[in-house]
């Protein structure tokens, strides 16, 4: 199938820096597209957009700017918000990105709350899910406690607070652990984790019903009338 025919399917990366939004994309694309955000580092400031095709399907996945980052303005990540639906004009899946190894936060639970404002309330519901980064210390942890990967992630949710708790309600049960270190090959865990995205995806897109940049301005023009929004 030539590229001209495929069905494209639009991706957007969405958490704090430091937790693995970039290396998720890369996982996603397979190949390393975007440079790795560190919790040292300022991140990624301005919108990114990386493309491949795979199994008949052109990937779009739009990487913004982290929800905390203090060096950034409001205004300057709601701006960047606009330029992704300029850009996209509609989005099939949401993935928000959050670190195994860290603590959702109040300050977190907020952002999203936020989020509704700018994108709508049922948008976290019909376009969302949960990816859970650096699954290699899940594992880890399992071992240690002669549990398996699947036991362990599913004691970490149990004890994730009940904030992290109604986001995945939020977004209707759609949570994935991933792998986002080492090679792509034979199956191994980032492998899996790059096909799993790949699966959910195309179930959103089959889903028929993307969230579209008409709703944004509807949504964004009914919020300018009562004021503006502020993500942290």
């Amino acid at each position: 199938m030539s590229a001209r025919n495929m069905s494209e399917i639009t991706i957007a990366l969405v958490g704090k820096t430091g937790h693995g939004k970039s290396s998720t994309g890369n996982t996603i694309l397979r190949r390393e597209a975007f440079e790795r955000d560190s919790s040292m580092g300022d991140g990624t400031e301005l919108l990114e957009l990386k493309r491949d095709t795979f199994d008949g399907y052109k990937l779009k996945v739009y990487d913004l700017p982290g929800l905390e980052a203090v060096h950034l303005s409001q205004e300057h990540i709601i701006r960047q918000l606009h330029s992704l639906m300029d850009s996209a004009k509609s989005i099939h899946l949401f993935v928000f990105v959050f670190n195994y190894t860290c603590r959702f936060s109040t300050e977190e639970a907020k952002a999203f709350y936020e989020l509704q404002k700018v994108f709508g309330n049922e948008f976290l519901r019909k376009h969302g899910m949960i990816v859970v980064t650096h699954g290699d210390n899940c594992s880890k942890n399992a071992l240690e406690s002669r549990l398996s990967p699947e036991q362990a992630f599913s004691l970490w949710c149990e004890h994730s607070g009940e904030n992290f708790k109604g986001l995945i309600k939020m977004v209707d049960d759609r949570m994935l652990l991933v792998y986002n270190f080492g090679t792509f090959e034979n199956d191994n865990d980032r492998m899996i984790s790059s096909k799993r995205l790949h699966e959910i995806a195309i179930q959103m897109f089959q889903k028929g019903k993307p969230y579209t940049k008409q709703e944004f301005d509807r949504i964004n023009t009914k919020n300018n009338s009562k004021g503006t929004c502020t993500i942290l």
